[in-house]
């Protein structure tokens, strides 16, 4: 009841007075009024947009980096840059077995580089009449299997592994070492062979073989 007893005293001071200052006393509360609304209100109401627009700005830019990134991981998502390397070196290794095999199978039936000077001094020991005097290793020699085998080194490499020997005997004994060569199951190559003449039926031999392998190991071991 107070309250509303100052309320309406309040209000016929207000209508006692001339319309000139009631009118200029309106003014005046509005614009506190406004002042305070202003404050209050729309300038908490301002910076918060402020902000949430600040923060939209950013969120837009960071989704948009976001979609940048994610269309570069698409884009890359298939791309293997060893892919087209592994694919040569597959490749290779398939050559490189192929050429195994053929390799492999060439030499099967050849003496082993292993086997041969005992193989040939003993078919020597059977024949009484046959003296050896020298037997020679010589040194492995690389063959070359293509074009490319010198610069590829997954590439196998074929060598050949030579012996020299030289002996003595009468020519039937000579005849018959030789024939044993030839019908041997597994053979070597033969490269060269002198005979020379000494005193009948005497001669002297001298034979060089060789045989293949894929490894560079010297002859006996």
């Amino acid at each position: 009841m107070k309250a509303l007893h100052s309320l309406q005293s309040l209000i016929h001071r207000y209508e006692s007075r001339p319309l000139r200052e009631r009118i200029l006393l309106l003014v005046c509360l509005l614009v506190v009024l406004f002042f305070l609304w202003d404050t209050a209100v729309m300038n908490p109401l301002d910076l918060r947009k402020k902000r949430d627009r600040k923060q939209s700005n950013e969120l837009r830019i960071e989704l948009t980096e976001l979609t940048t990134r994610q269309t570069l991981v698409e884009a890359h998502k298939d791309f293997d840059p060893d892919r087209e390397n592994r694919r040569k070196l597959a490749r290779l290794q398939s050559e490189v077995a192929d050429i195994q095999r053929q390799l492999e199978a060439n030499v099967v039936n050849l003496v082993s580089p292993q086997e041969m000077p005992e193989l040939l001094k003993d078919l020597l020991t059977q024949q009484q009449k046959l003296q050896l005097l020298s037997l020679e290793n010589l040194p492995a020699e690389a063959l070359q299997i293509n074009e490319r085998a010198t610069e590829d080194p997954l590439s196998p490499v074929l060598y050949r592994h030579r012996l020299r020997l030289e002996f003595v005997g009468d020519y039937l004994a000579i005849l018959a070492y030789l024939n044993k060569l030839e019908e041997l199951p597994r053979g070597m190559v033969w490269e060269k062979l002198e005979i020379e003449t000494q005193v009948y039926p005497q001669a002297r031999v001298r034979l060089q073989v060789y045989t293949l392998s894929l490894n560079r190991g010297w002859i006996g071991g």
